[in-house]
């Protein structure tokens, strides 16, 4: 199987407004080294006719169906079955902006990073800037004092769609594929950042962020709610046992995350009532 430079992943669920945006937004890419696989995750709506429409126009596209399992298990499925060098995570409502995989491939070429951070908008928002140099590659030796503390003290590295990640140094990560439905980027992410050794930040913007009045985080459903309570308080276990595993479990880290923690429950509680 001829390998790609670069494996686009969408998971598909109830999708069927917005995943030919989202496609399109990597096919009008002309690049034959890439490819978009569409994992469609038990979909009860028209996604994966369309799906299947969308590959019948394009040899550059995989379509995969799976019972419904969640987003994380939608993009391990695509994990295991792409062929490119690296990986990206495309969320099936948002869309990239033009000229991401020519800047890709040539960061790619110029580095050789293990991970590659970009930049995303959202309505009239910007996301801020990770550094204030335009191209920074970090090390892994300097995680501990330039990555890992965004993991502790904000939100920056949360999202696993504004990255493209090298797809070998994802071989030896045991993902917990439970069915977390909430939560499941910063688990990925943390996982990610822990195996690998270098990673590019760029101020290049490349992402739309578009909202989604039926997505997990907008819906005003107890007992989705009361679920997605659980899955931060799973996926927090997971930000704990990391800062232990960098050692830097100290009384303040603690205190910084158990802030953030009862941010969330607190959210919750307030959409309960």
């Amino acid at each position: 199987m001829e390998e790609k430079n670069i494996s686009v992943i969408i998971p598909v669920y109830n999708a069927q407004d917005t995943i030919k945006r989202a496609a399109d937004s990597v096919l009008s890419s002309k690049r034959e080294d890439i490819e978009l696989i569409l994992v469609v995750d038990g979909a009860t709506d028209n996604s994966l006719e369309i799906c299947n429409q969308i590959k019948e126009n394009d040899n550059r596209v995989k379509v995969i169906y799976q019972e419904n399992k969640g987003t994380l298990c939608a993009r391990l499925e695509g994990i295991n079955n792409a062929t490119g060098r690296y990986l990206m995570f495309l969320d099936s409502d948002d869309e990239y902006l033009d000229g991401i995989f020519e800047r890709m491939i040539e960061l790619i070429n110029k580095y050789q990073p293990d991970l590659i951070k970009f930049r995303y908008k959202k309505d009239k928002y910007d996301q801020y800037k990770y550094f204030e140099e335009d191209e920074i590659l970090i090390n892994k030796n300097d995680f501990p004092n330039k990555v890992y503390p965004m993991f502790i003290d904000g939100f920056q590295l949360n999202a696993i769609w504004n990255l493209c990640v090298k797809r070998e140094r994802l071989n030896n990560i045991k993902f917990n594929a439970k069915n977390i439905k909430y939560g499941e980027d910063l688990m990925m992410n943390l996982e990610i950042f822990n195996n690998i050794n270098s990673a590019l930040f760029i101020n290049d913007i490349f992402y739309k962020y578009n909202t989604n009045s039926n997505s997990v985080t907008q819906s005003r459903d107890r007992n989705k709610w009361l679920k997605n309570l659980q899955d931060a308080v799973d996926v927090y276990m997971f930000l704990f046992y990391y800062i232990k595993i960098w050692h830097m479990d100290t009384i303040d880290n603690i205190m910084k995350v158990e802030k953030r923690v009862k941010k969330e429950i607190s959210v919750v509680i307030e959409l309960l009532k």
